[in-house]
């Protein structure tokens, strides 16, 4: 019915804005999540055109009103094409620490300033929110955006400090989740954002690293006014076996260890002058989970439903089971 129903609204609008009616085409959407560390590594690699967008400092801290342009990116694209307007809004907060013992690994002139940095400052990563041109339901883009705030103080972004922004750059969005190659799209299949983070994590008790790379899924739910698309926020951990589900977020974070994912690093190179750092590497992270899962038990879930193919191929309808208790 709405692809007939949408048929009817092209037809009835003028000549340059039915041309410009495919308000779905410049999203990216996957149908399977890639499997096995060597395609999840590529898929990571092709996906660094949508990395996450940083916003840059006395910006608002989330727009809740619509709007063509949210970044520097959209600007440069809106010289050339008629862009949908879409908010900006929270999905979770990222902390970052350094131990007292690798503190004092750093040089005396930064470490105070950068230290500082990390213990008040939190970075909140976002979704786009959209609204379609028909109906007015709310669905979101697949590019991520990511802003430095205060965790007490100004309600303005913050400037990112270039050791941070390098990391918040790691996350990429593979896509929605929904079905590929459709002419026509519910703005409901446009609910669940699949994100690809890596981290270069250090190996215990030594200073290697490698390159860890997890999931991180934004599954939108809505109430019956429809007015608002609430993020439920899914972390897998453990090279991808488990599935942790985020507790729902109700307001920023008032201190590192109230962040949704708080994470230790270890500063492991410098600019140019040897002063002010530019890469990091993890030694361990939390998650504020209130449910963890093993992907095996979301696969056999999957076989018990009859649904063609596990988690990987199921990933909306896991989600939605989870949220509304179907798997406790």
């Amino acid at each position: 019915m709405r692809s007939i129903a949408l048929l009817f609204a092209i037809f009835a609008l003028p000549a340059e804005r039915a041309a410009a009616i495919d308000e779905f085409a410049d999203i990216v959407k996957i149908d399977k999540l890639p499997v096995g560390d060597r395609a999840v590594a590529a898929a990571f690699r092709r996906s660094k055109a949508e990395a996450c967008e940083i916003i840059p400092k006395s910006e608002s801290l989330e727009i809740r009103s619509f709007r063509s342009t949210l970044t520097a990116r959209d600007a440069a694209r809106a010289k050339k094409q008629r862009l949908i307007p879409a908010s900006r809004r929270s999905a979770f907060s990222v902390g970052l620490q350094i131990e007292a013992s690798d503190r004092a690994q750093m040089p005396i002139i930064s470490r105070g300033s950068i230290v500082d940095y990390l213990e008040e400052n939190y970075v909140d990563i976002q979704t786009r929110v959209r609204k379609d041109l028909l109906d007015r339901k709310l669905y979101f883009h697949h590019r991520p955006l990511a802003v430095t705030a205060q965790y007490r103080g100004s309600k303005l972004t913050q400037p990112f400090e270039p050791v941070v922004s390098t990391s918040i750059r790691d996350f990429h969005s593979l896509g929605l989740f929904a079905q590929p190659g459709k002419r026509f799209y519910d703005p409901e299949e446009l609910r669940t954002i699949v994100l690809l983070f890596r981290t270069p994590m250090l190996q215990p008790g030594t200073r290697l690293q490698n390159d860890v790379y997890e999931f991180v899924f934004i599954h939108g739910t809505t109430d019956e006014s429809g007015t608002e698309l609430t993020p439920h926020v899914f972390v897998t951990t453990e090279g991808r076996t488990q599935l942790s589900y985020l507790r729902e977020l109700e307001r920023k974070p008032l201190r590192p260890v109230a962040c949704d994912i708080l994470g230790k690093i270890v500063i492991t190179d410098f600019d140019s002058s040897g002063i002010y750092p530019r890469k990091s590497a993890t030694k361990s992270y939390r998650l504020a989970s209130r449910q963890t899962l093993e992907i095996d038990e979301l696969d056999a879930f999957c076989r018990s439903k009859s649904m063609t193919g596990g988690f990987g191929e199921n990933v909306p309808a896991i989600l939605k089971a989870i949220i509304s208790d179907e798997l406790r």
